[in-house]
């Protein structure tokens, strides 16, 4: 299942083979190194596993698998320093898990996976066009995930390039019809571009696979809204749970709902 609205960084070990570059050191060697390091990770002992894993690299520096592993340990790093408030340290290593991930990109022979988790931790440091970059390879890589390009999708929704949007999200409705959040992401843009009847189709669709899902009843009121009919899509605000009643993005369709309601009675 897609998550809509927010996007959170996949970093999970995608277990690639490396390029068939030589190294200094053997598959074993490797192994063995990476292998402590996670166990150092899953233990909470954050700076041994980047001892080792740095070590590794300088020797390994041309292997998919280090640098993946070197990634994930750094951003567990990035994440320790952000719990003692030191930004910028997070935020420098966050960029050295990129440059980790970007370089085990490389040198994997299959790097689909790696090139979604690159994009991903690229989005999440807001570096836009890194993201799209490798959005798009691993669109690309994966001809059956459609999760590429619905991410590539968010981000034109986010930039009002409604157009380029609807592009994407028509790849990844090709490879995974039946996703309910891709169905209500296509519904906004067809909605955004004036195609009413499609857009309102495309939510209803959507809305029947999940019906309860409080996230897919606030995208397809404003898909409503911005079809023309502002009271049913307050009507299905005023329905959602309390919680979300209550946050910042509900609160704000809800005022754009009334606006549009008072302006067709003046």
């Amino acid at each position: 299942m897609i998550p809509a609205l927010l996007i959170s960084v996949v970093v999970a070990g995608c277990g690639n083979a490396d390029s068939s570059r030589a190294t200094q050191i053997t598959v074993e060697q490797r192994r063995t190194a990476i292998d402590s390091a996670m166990e150092h990770l899953n233990a909470d002992r954050v700076n041994e596993a980047l001892a080792i894993v740095s070590t590794l690299v300088k020797k390994d520096s041309k292997s998919s698998q280090s640098q993946e592993t070197y990634a994930t340990i750094l951003l567990a790093s990035s994440l320790n320093f952000d719990k003692e408030g030191n930004i910028s340290k997070g935020i420098e290593y966050r960029q050295r898990a990129l440059d980790a991930y970007i370089a085990a990109c490389e040198y994997s022979s299959a790097p689909g996976l790696l090139q979604l988790s690159t994009a991903q931790l690229a989005q999440m440091m807001d570096k836009i066009e890194v993201a799209k970059k490798y959005y798009k390879l691993a669109h690309a890589s994966n001809p059956s995930d459609g999760r590429p390009s619905f991410f590539l999708t968010q981000l034109y929704l986010l930039s009002k390039e409604w157009e380029v949007a609807q592009h994407w999200v028509h790849e990844s409705l090709l490879r995974d019809p039946n996703e309910p959040f891709t169905l209500l992401s296509s519904a906004l843009v067809e909605a955004e571009l004036g195609n009413v009847s499609k857009s309102k189709q495309l939510a209803a669709r959507g809305c029947e696979i999940l019906p309860n899902d409080s996230t897919l009843r606030f995208m397809q009121a404003r898909v409503i809204r911005l079809s023309g009919n502002p009271v049913q899509a307050l009507e299905i605000l005023m329905s959602l749970p309390s919680d979300m009643l209550s946050t910042a993005l509900v609160k704000e369709e809800q005022t754009l709902c009334i606006t549009q309601i008072e302006s067709s009675e003046q």
